[in-house]
């Protein structure tokens, strides 16, 4: 049985659909010592050769759609860079055979909390182009004003570089010592820049942004920074619906539209009100 060529070989971990594109375009992927042409098919007894290295043989294998949540620290690159001495989440994952784990949500240097990626190339290409309108959940610690004076109101709009950002909830958590924890949800995921550009109107001076929740996975409320953990049972099953598929590949799941359930802070204490302010 034929299938499309960089459909192939996303599903075996290589690179994301849009990737592999790109490398067909740029001559690396050869068909049989033939470059590779755009929707290109090929079937079992075609040999497949990237960037010099034979893959026709891992492409013949049957494969497994894994997909893990990460705990990422702020100070963590996605990527290694060479001559960059920073730490980069690709050396913190389980090992994969033959390929490698691509991000489905975009959390960059300095981006505290979820990160989800997979070893399906096939589906990071599905997700992505949902990425910017999933609704997400934040956490935000600030600094307590000296005083002891009322909490100033925090607005559920603002914005941010000349753009509108709205949020659906923007909650004041408990919390002891000189910090306090804030929950935020939205409908869309918001730039690190306009939460803080949020809470800075009100005087207040954010220490921390954290990201617990993205569509329908949750970051694990006992998952340690630097930590990662397989995705199971009806979250994957969520998120495999966004793309249109079922755990074992076959058919199509239903869209549903995602809600953000609320959800208390996972390291604060509980909600006290919708909007922040009062004592």
């Amino acid at each position: 049985m034929e299938e499309r060529l960089h459909k192939l070989l996303a599903q075996h971990g290589l690179g994301s659909r849009r990737q592999v594109e790109d490398w067909i375009r740029a001559g690396r992927v050869l068909v049989n010592g033939q470059p590779a042409e755009i929707g290109q098919r090929v079937g079992p007894r075609d040999r497949v050769v990237v960037d010099g290295r034979d893959v026709t043989r891992r492409l013949a294998a049957r494969t497994t759609t894994r997909v893990i949540t990460y705990h990422k620290p702020g100070q963590e690159m996605l990527l290694g860079r060479e001559g960059d001495d920073r730490a980069a989440v690709e050396t913190r994952l389980p090992t994969l055979r033959g390929g490698r784990w691509l991000p489905l949500n975009a959390l960059g240097y300095g981006e505290d909390g979820l990160l989800i990626l997979s070893s399906d190339g096939t589906l990071a290409s599905a997700i992505a182009r949902q990425a910017t309108t999933l609704p997400v959940e934040y956490r935000v610690r600030v600094l307590r004003p000296r005083e002891t004076e009322d909490w100033p109101t925090i607005p559920l709009t603002l914005d941010h570089d000349g753009t509108p950002v709205a949020f659906s909830a923007v909650e004041k958590l408990d919390g002891a010592g000189t910090n306090v924890w804030f929950r935020l949800a939205s409908e869309r995921p918001v730039p690190r820049g306009a939460i803080r550009s949020l809470f800075d109107a009100a005087g207040l001076k954010v220490s921390r942004t954290m990201l617990v929740r993205w569509g329908p996975v949750a970051l694990p409320r006992d998952l340690p920074r630097g930590r990662s953990r397989e995705l199971r049972g009806a979250e994957l099953d969520a998120l495999l619906a966004l793309a249109g598929r079922t755990r074992d590949g076959e058919g199509k799941a239903p869209r549903a539209k995602q809600r953000t359930p609320k959800r208390g802070p996972p390291r604060g204490g509980r909600a006290t009100a919708r909007r922040s302010g009062g004592r």
